[in-house]
């Protein structure tokens, strides 16, 4: 586990320090790179061309820009239900138990 100090110094030192994992691969690293700059000048998104810098990373590649305005992608999650009320995709906690304190802050007087 990391400590604070170990992670405030990783922040220090900037993306430029950080390895990523193999897994992820490159694309999603040079992105991720490329909006984390600390200069906010050199930040992917930041500079003359705007977003469109972001969307013609290779990351977006065959990404549907204009299904996503549109709100017509589909999910990725294919997930059966069982009813309308299935609610066994969700996770599951005991109920509170205590009761909210009484909100007198005031904030709400000129309503």
């Amino acid at each position: 586990m990391m400590t604070l100090t170990l992670i405030y110094t990783m922040v220090l030192h900037g993306i430029e320090k950080v390895d990523f994992p193999k897994r992820i691969g490159k694309h999603p690293d040079d992105l991720i790179r490329r909006l984390c700059k600390l200069n906010p000048v050199e930040r992917l998104g930041n500079k003359k061309n705007g977003i469109i810098d972001i969307k013609k990373h290779k990351w977006f590649r065959g990404f549907n820009w204009e299904g996503l305005r549109c709100h017509k992608l589909l999910s990725p999650l294919k997930r059966e239900l069982k009813g309308p009320m299935d609610y066994s995709h969700f996770d599951m906690f005991p109920p509170d138990t205590e009761e909210a304190p009484d909100e007198l802050s005031g904030w709400d007087n000129d309503f």
